[in-house]
């Protein structure tokens, strides 16, 4: 028998994507943020997107299967190991993308 995994759920933490925003609309405004913070580092922030699953970005309408936590969280660390000492940045992103962050980082 096939894989009978729905494909709306992450494909990162297997939980269902309740905020449909996708990673490359996330990065293009992560990178807009993190622009008026340092504008090297923004250009750095990727999102390698890859359509595919069930759920439908409510901003570009493609096709996603990575949840808005998952790749706030991995921008969020991202941040965190290039610019560790910048704590308005991170407490600024962390505020603005938090998708449920603070529960799990502080």
């Amino acid at each position: 028998m096939g894989d009978k995994r729905p494909f709306n759920l992450c494909i990162e933490c297997d939980e269902v994507i309740t905020e449909p925003i996708c990673a490359e609309c996330l990065a293009e405004r992560m990178r807009s943020f993190v622009e008026e913070h340092d504008s090297k580092l923004a250009a750095k922030i990727q999102s390698s997107v890859i359509e595919d699953g069930e759920s439908e970005c409510i901003f570009c309408s493609k096709k996603m299967n990575l949840c808005a936590y998952c790749f706030s969280r991995e921008i969020y660390d991202f941040l965190v190991e290039k610019k560790p000492h910048d704590e308005e940045l991170i407490e600024d992103f962390v505020s603005r993308f938090d998708f449920d962050l603070r529960r799990t980082i502080y």
